[in-house]
């Protein structure tokens, strides 16, 4: 039995830029950061079965592969060449669907196991690597390579994709301090609302075609920058400032973005003295980050309005194995 632990990420800065129809031309730049809510896979071989059983939100049975219905187990398997009848399970410390990359951080995690099956030993880069082959070129996820590096590497990464799409990762240089004021400062709150974030991402490559959508994306990767040199100066009132303009920028670039609700949120958390967030990953709904240095009544305030609030700390593992027996 083989049981794998990987992180989930914050998108800090420059999301979207990651994403197929943009860096092509324009190149990507993001600020990441993985946070300890983990998705755990386990893979067992099934010696007195000839079948596979995958299981997560529903419980798969079949003897042939290719018709498990849960794709990125059956391309994982395809693509490492399993036929092995194997018992493949998940469990996830935070909702699917959320913003905050589990399904890539579950193929991180299950190609970590199967690997680790097959007595392989790769790097966090190869598993990164790997998962974006399978999510955006077999099964043409409108996504792009932010939550693979996240998930597979942790820590908290600065990430340069050029126009060929190769991805280069360089930790962001900050003080322990400035860490433990992030982690003291920075709020995510589950909004209860769970979207696919295909249909939004879809919207914006859509509307990314257009000049003045593209002209919204060249700008969020420059606040994308600007972020990683407010974070390394520790001026930390400015980074949360970014967050906000960040935001006002990522709402233009698709109407699927936010609605009433969440700007209501928004709203009130600026008024309670949030210098600035996001939400969470295509948007719609999912967790919404906040940077508040006054936390006497921000987060009750919060709640009182509806949402939860989900402390954390940085991960700085990456997908790493459990369990190897």
């Amino acid at each position: 039995m083989i049981i794998t632990k990987t992180p989930l990420r914050l998108s800090i800065g420059g999301g979207g830029t990651d994403l197929p129809f943009f860096y092509p031309i324009h190149g990507g730049e993001l600020i990441t950061a993985a946070i300890n809510k983990y998705v755990y896979v386990t893979v067992a071989e099934r010696k007195f079965h000839n079948n596979f059983r995958v299981s997560y939100s529903k419980t798969e049975e079949t003897e042939n592969k290719d018709k498990i219905e849960n794709t990125r187990v059956r391309e994982a398997l395809k693509f490492l060449d399993i036929n092995d009848p194997l018992e493949i399970s998940t469990i996830s410390e935070v909702p699917g669907s959320s913003g905050l990359g589990s399904s890539s951080a579950f193929l991180v995690g299950l190609l970590n196991a199967l690997h680790l099956y097959k007595r392989e030993h790769v790097s966090s880069k190869v598993l990164a690597e790997e998962a974006a082959e399978i999510e955006i070129n077999l099964l043409k996820e409108p996504i792009g390579k932010q939550d693979q590096y996240a998930s597979a590497l942790g820590g908290i990464n600065n990430l340069k994709i050029n126009k060929k799409g190769l991805v280069t990762s360089e930790p962001i240089n900050v003080s322990l301090n400035v860490l433990r004021d992030l982690e003291r400062n920075l709020h995510i709150f589950f909004t209860g609302i769970t979207r696919n974030s295909t249909e939004i991402l879809k919207d914006q490559a859509k509307k990314a075609t257009e000049e003045d959508r593209i002209k919204y994306m060249l700008q969020i990767k420059e606040i994308g920058a600007d972020i990683k040199r407010a974070l390394e100066r520790g001026d930390l009132k400015k980074f949360g400032r970014l967050l906000d303009l960040h935001w006002e920028i990522k709402k233009k670039t698709s109407d699927k973005m936010t609605d009433q609700k969440i700007d209501r949120w928004y709203d009130l958390a600026l008024k309670n003295g949030a210098f600035g967030g996001k939400i969470m990953g295509a948007g719609g709904g999912g967790f919404l980050l906040f940077y508040c240095d006054n936390n006497n009544n921000f987060v009750k305030n919060m709640e009182d309005a509806g949402l939860k609030h989900v402390p954390f700390h940085f991960d700085f593992d990456g997908s790493k194995v459990l369990l190897n027996i």
